[in-house]
């Protein structure tokens, strides 16, 4: 693993990919936080007492994979797709107020080389409100969400489904993110990552270490 610590270190190796798959939650946006207890939120807001620590049990996974855990455990609601349209609409009015991180939009003015795509977890409905309301939109050139798509960043199946849509080679892709399970995904699958420091992330040094081929704090060069 590299870790880059100034800016021209950072262009550099971004010049090496022709795709950036750059996550949102905690990557661009300050949202981690409110992501962290959603699913406990939501709960206690269906009248269902805590039976786990359904927080921690979903962290890093797309809402339909959180949404089938909340209906299997809880029992709310009909079917995975019933709780995950009921999801949606719970942080919806939460979700557009999330703030931007200071260095997110230099960051991402820096990501010219090639095609930058939102890939995230999150709804894409969900994403647009967010990006709407941050007025930046025209910073990404596609969206892909896991969400949407029912297709994993946990087994990787995400990334290589961008890969195959954007018929690029697995080397030109620089998946961006701050999620560990993600990180490991691409490192079993031979696909570069850059891993952004995050609160959410900064127990999990060691690993970063072990399985990231990037590590950066953009505060610190933004």
């Amino acid at each position: 693993m590299k870790i880059i610590n100034t800016k021209d270190e950072l262009l550099s190796i971004l010049n090496k990919y022709k795709v950036y798959a750059v996550d949102y939650d905690g990557t661009i946006i300050d949202s981690m936080p409110m992501w962290e207890r959603f699913a406990s939120s939501y709960v206690l807001s269906k009248g269902k007492t805590l039976i786990n620590e359904i927080d921690k049990k979903i962290k890093y996974l797309s809402n339909y994979d959180a949404a089938k855990i909340i209906h299997n455990d809880y029992n709310i609601l009909n079917s995975p797709e019933e709780v995950l349209d009921d999801i949606n609409k719970f942080v919806s009015y939460e979700y557009p107020n999330q703030k931007i991180k200071s260095y997110s939009i230099e960051f991402l003015n820096s990501l010219k080389n090639g095609r930058c795509l939102l890939s995230s977890a999150t709804p894409s409905s969900l994403l647009k409100l967010s990006t709407d309301a941050l007025n930046i939109s025209d910073k990404f050139d596609d969206v892909y969400s896991s969400s949407d798509l029912k297709r994993s960043k946990e087994s990787a199946s995400l990334f290589e489904y961008i890969i195959e849509k954007e018929n690029i080679d697995k080397s030109n892709l620089l998946v961006v993110e701050d999620s560990i399970l993600a990180m490991k995904a691409c490192f079993k699958n031979n696909i570069d990552t850059l891993i952004v420091y995050d609160s959410s992330n900064a127990s999990d040094y060691d690993e970063i270490i072990r399985y990231a081929t990037y590590y950066v704090d953009l505060s610190k060069l933004f």
